[in-house]
């Protein structure tokens, strides 16, 4: 396990290895830009869904099922702030990241109810997302 400082908080997440990873985005070609890189990364375990109504399908019935969300903001079926609070309320507690194409002043909000919802909030990822960026924010 690695131990990572977020904000006044200290978390727990898996290694990459042995990460479990849901990623949700509305186009399907950044689910498999997305999986990709996380493979890259070492990551074995990636479930992929095609926006939010899709990712609760899998979430809600199995909330621990997964160590770490990446989920997009903008999508049209249900938005990434309505996700998360969908997420929260069907007791996800483990590890997210937020992947937008947002506004500075979006995203950054989105990092604030990600941390109201208490999720282990690993940060934000601008659209395109490189290996190097999502590198730093997934531990070894």
């Amino acid at each position: 396990m690695t131990v990572l400082n977020i904000g006044s908080a200290t978390h727990s997440i898996k290694g990459r290895v042995d990460l479990k990873v849901l990623v949700v985005d509305d186009d399907p070609f950044e689910v498999e830009v997305i999986t990709a890189l996380l493979e890259k990364l070492g990551v074995r375990d990636i479930t992929k869904a095609v926006g939010g109504d899709a990712a609760l399908r899998l979430l809600k019935p199995r909330p621990a099922a997964f160590d770490l969300l990446l989920t997009d903001l903008h999508m049209p079926e249900m938005d990434g702030f309505e996700f998360m609070a969908e997420a929260a309320k069907a007791g996800f507690k483990g590890a997210l990241i937020i992947v937008s194409g947002q506004t500075e002043e979006v995203r950054h909000g989105a990092g604030l109810v990600a941390q109201l919802r208490q999720f282990n909030f690993l940060g934000i990822l601008k659209k395109p997302v490189t290996k190097e960026a999502l590198s730093r924010l997934i531990p070894l």
